[in-house]
């Protein structure tokens, strides 16, 4: 089965800005590789306020998503550097504005 693929647009105006192009490339290309194939298993459960999302490491890079079954629909909602758990703290905001 073969899963969508849909950023959700803060990604695209906020996140994407922040990297260089061959950044994009890279984890564009991993997010194609893995998660239309099998979100479930390629990315690894989030826990504590953020049960219900999931992660996938691409180099010092978090994308975190979630997986809505029922539409076969993988929602990119952050993408950014782990450095300090910030992409965490921003993901806690970004959730606060899109909720």
């Amino acid at each position: 089965m073969q899963w969508k693929i849909k950023f959700h647009p803060l990604v695209i105006k906020e996140d994407f800005k922040k990297l260089g192009l061959s950044q994009k490339r890279k984890i564009i290309k991993e997010i194609k590789k893995k998660l239309t194939k099998d979100p479930l298993n390629d990315g690894e459960p989030l826990k504590g306020s953020f049960k219900g999302f999931r992660k996938l490491k691409v180099s010092e890079f978090r994308v975190i998503y979630e997986v809505i079954k029922d539409r076969v629909l993988v929602l990119i909602i952050k993408i950014g550097i782990r450095k300090d758990y910030q992409v965490y703290k921003e993901f806690f905001y970004r959730l606060k504005k899109i909720i």
